[in-house]
């Protein structure tokens, strides 16, 4: 009889690929300076959802036989998307921390002058900056980092299973479960 595996061994290497396919992503937008481009999301949004189609697919076909329920297969891309939030998240740590301390910095200056163009008051700004100038550590900015993949993930996850989802015929499954004798 074949042993099952838990799915948080089955999905471990998807989300080291999707981890690492989502940190290459993030020090090309490094070098050619997109960090702080609002349209950035974009491209990140649509490689999110191809690369999760392609690892939720594999992951159908190699674990499930080829076949997946859509609840199955929310809930591999949400932990696969933990996997990958987690390594990207080392990822933004040691950014912040060791390549480029300054980049707080940047990204500050970068919220102060979204606030003053929404045209908000000077107090509110000010408000504003302190409050951010107490969280933006980079642990923080990671933890956060980690939050934001793992909500992100279930949103592109939700969308990517209604394509990745496959019901098997249920009288051949049926047939197939049943021991030899």
């Amino acid at each position: 009889m074949e042993k099952k595996q838990s799915i948080w061994k089955e999905t471990l290497n998807y989300g080291i690929i999707y981890g690492l396919i989502t940190v290459v992503f993030s020090v090309l937008t490094y070098m050619f300076d997109l960090t702080f481009k609002t349209w950035i999301i974009w491209p990140s949004m649509l490689l999110g959802l191809v690369v999760l189609f392609f690892l939720l697919r594999s992951y159908r076909d190699h674990y499930n036989n080829g076949y997946i329920s859509y609840g199955k297969s929310v809930g591999a891309g949400v932990i696969i998307s933990l996997y990958a939030a987690i390594i990207s998240a080392l990822y933004v740590y040691v950014l912040y921390s060791f390549i480029d301390p300054d980049l707080m910095e940047k990204s500050m200056a970068v919220a102060e002058a979204r606030m003053l163009e929404k045209g908000l008051p000077e107090s509110a700004i000010e408000q504003g900056m302190e409050m951010q100038s107490k969280l933006m550590k980079p642990w923080f900015t990671a933890l956060m980092s980690v939050v934001n993949g793992v909500f992100y993930g279930l949103i592109l996850s939700l969308i990517v299973s209604l394509f990745v989802m496959k019901k098997g015929n249920p009288l051949l499954d049926e047939l197939e479960e049943e021991p030899k004798q």
